[in-house]
């Protein structure tokens, strides 16, 4: 009987605890990270040999979790984040290209068009031209305004970059203190452990994690590498940066040193940005020392065959402007501990090695070398003129040139990691110029094409029939179908980006009815190459000025469209994720309500059998008196 009332005792407690479970159930039912718990009741074990049971345990409460779906969870909140950055992102970008019918960039280039064509309907008119210098420079401009908006997103995106890192690492750094208190109890405290989770899918929105527990050792890897573990490696989140300059090789596509024969008459050109230019033509005077031995006279001769190329070198490097971007090389160099390069063969014609002043994606530049071959066979009329035999420019080799780039990259414990998803993932990729999925580089390097082509095409010209022209300076260099006719130079804009980009307004005084005629060309020629080569018809890609800038925009809206498709997606994705998980871990007040009535239920009937077992030991005791 004194067991059977011991049973019941226990059954009173566990009741109780219950009861209070199912009350800190309900108060905490919209507490964030909250798992609803469960009072763990359980038989007291057998201590003897009686066959009756020696009553209920309630010592502990656990919480109610699923770890296949919260990995799950942590892995779609990665890539819901990182679809929702990247709108963000896209939607500011879209918007700088707004336009309406009365202004933008489109409304401006068909201005400044309609301005050539008013200029070329009266030539003489001071207000005509004083317009047309005034919508160059307004398309300019508007050119560099969308240009410097786009850096300006960038900008921010590196701004908001290291904010982001920061707030990781103070989320590593709380995990860890919580990793350290749960090591100072024998049993897991469940409020910790709610902390925890809380803050571990915190961090999933900034990238993708994998967090272990496996024999009770706690470990958290961001991009696949420990980031935390146990309660005291907490290792923190870095931001790297690396930038690298250009480097332009002229050189044939097996490596060898270029095939040109320079010959009596011949000049050798380098050009820069469709901006800067210097020659050198056989025969010129030395006037450097290229021999080396501390004395510039006679001895260093003249420009030939066997030293053009040094000469060009030092062209480039002594010429103001061009030496201001660019340093030129005879060939490969090699580089001291102090960072002093020296060339390797400096006695002899190697190649031309060009290399940016500025590191990384700043310090592009577009260039090429022009070999113009002359003759003296007319010398004896009466012209006294030169022929042109030929031209041939001369583009820098890809496989042995290297890009500029501007690397942004995240590391562990000076271990370079790669990130997946999360907020950081579209942040890094449009903060590296190597990234593929760089989507502000590509917009910024299709405006700077744009640039350079209209720089280019309103610089020189060549009339080859009635309404028919060779277009461009680079087209002219290249072609040899027209050696004997007349180069058009009109220099109206200059540049070979767009933050180069200069409207000339003094040449705009020099544009006489041809070259009007041939600017107008340009508003309806819808077959322009935007390669940065010689203008080419039959390129795939050919479109007019205004389409091309219009498919920027219209890449820029599809990228944002495509991405938010996906996201539209992933957000079913993580909505029906989070649904599952939360009818499995979050307080349901119903079912609650139920337990509180069948605990209070249990509670009754064990109180109940107490009092039958007090009635019965009373009857007992009054017995024996």
């Amino acid at each position: 009987m004194l067991g059977t009332l011991n049973v019941s005792q226990s059954g009173l407690n566990a009741a109780k605890v219950a009861v209070e479970n199912v009350s800190n159930n309900i108060a905490n039912e919209n507490t964030p990270g909250y798992k609803k718990r469960v009072v763990q009741l359980s038989e007291l074990d057998q201590n003897d040999n009686r066959v009756t049971g020696r009553g209920v345990s309630s010592s502990s409460a656990y919480r109610i979790t699923s770890q296949y779906m919260y990995e799950n969870i942590l892995s779609e909140n990665s890539k819901l984040n990182a679809y929702d950055k990247l709108s963000s992102t896209l939607a500011n970008v879209e918007s700088i290209f707004k336009e309406t019918e009365n202004s933008g960039f489109s409304a401006d280039l068909n201005r400044y068009l309609q301005s050539v064509e008013n200029l070329r309907a009266n030539p003489n008119s001071e207000v005509a031209k004083t317009t047309l210098k005034n919508e160059g420079n307004s398309l300019v401009e508007s050119l560099q305004n969308i240009y410097s908006g786009i850096e300006k997103q960038q900008s921010l995106e590196e701004e908001d970059l290291n904010a982001n890192v920061v707030k990781i690492n103070d989320i590593l750094q709380e995990i860890g203190h919580v990793n350290e208190k749960l090591s100072q109890y024998s049993s897991s405290s469940n409020d910790l452990l709610d902390k925890r989770d809380q803050l571990e899918k915190e961090l999933s929105m900034y990238t993708d994690i994998d967090v272990s527990t496996e024999d009770g050792e706690y470990e958290l890897k961001i991009a696949g590498t420990t980031a935390v573990r146990y309660s005291t490696n907490v290792r923190a989140l870095t931001i790297e940066e690396e930038k690298t300059p250009q480097i332009d090789k002229y050189v044939n596509d097996d490596g060898s040193n270029l095939d040109i024969t320079f010959d009596e008459e011949d000049i050798i050109s380098y050009k820069i940005n469709n901006e800067f230019e210097v020659s050198v033509k056989y025969g010129d005077a030395i006037t450097f020392d290229i021999n080396e031995d501390g004395i510039i006279d006679t001895n260093d001769g003249t420009v030939d065959e066997s030293n053009y190329l040094r000469v060009l070198v030092n062209e480039i490097n002594t010429t103001t402007g061009i030496s201001n971007l660019v340093k030129a090389y005879n060939g490969n160099y090699e580089t001291d501990s102090e960072g002093n390069k020296t060339e390797l063969y400096p006695n002899q014609d190697n190649f031309l090695l060009i290399e940016s002043k500025i590191d990384g994606s700043d310090g592009n530049f577009e260039g090429r070398i022009t070999v113009v071959k002359q003759s003296d066979s007319d010398l004896l009329d009466s012209t006294n003129e030169l022929d042109v035999d030929s031209r041939t420019n001369f583009f820098a080799e890809e496989d042995y040139s290297s890009e500029s780039e501007s690397r942004t990259f995240l590391s562990i414990y000076d271990s370079e990691i790669t990130v997946k998803s999360g907020i950081l993932k579209p942040q890094l990729d449009n903060l590296d110029s190597t990234s593929y999925n760089n989507k502000i580089q590509n917009y910024k390097d299709k405006l700077d094409s744009f640039a350079q082509t209209l720089s280019d095409l309103s610089d020189k010209y060549i009339k080859t029939g009635d309404d028919e022209y060779l277009y461009g300076d680079t087209s002219i260099d290249s072609d040899n179908d027209y050696l004997t006719s007349t180069v058009h130079n009109i220099g109206l804009f200059s540049g070979g980006s767009v933050m180069s980009l200069t409207f000339n307004e003094n040449s705009v005084n020099d544009l006489e009815q041809n070259d009007l005629d041939y600017l107008a060309t340009l508003q309806w020629k819808k077959d322009i190459s935007f390669t940065g080569k010689e203008q080419n018809p039959d390129d795939t890609s050919v479109s007019s000025l205004s389409e091309f800038f219009q498919d920027i925009r219209i890449n820029v809206s599809s990228d944002k469209e495509s991405n938010d498709f996906l996201l539209s997606t992933q957000e079913g994705v993580q909505q029906a994720l989070e649904s599952a998980h939360d009818e499995l871990t979050k307080v349901d007040s119903d079912e609650e309500m139920i337990n509180l009535i069948k605990f209070q239920a249990a509670y009754s009937a064990n109180a109940k059998i107490i009092t039958v077992i007090d009635e019965m030991l009373q009857t007992l005791l009054g017995l024996k008196r």
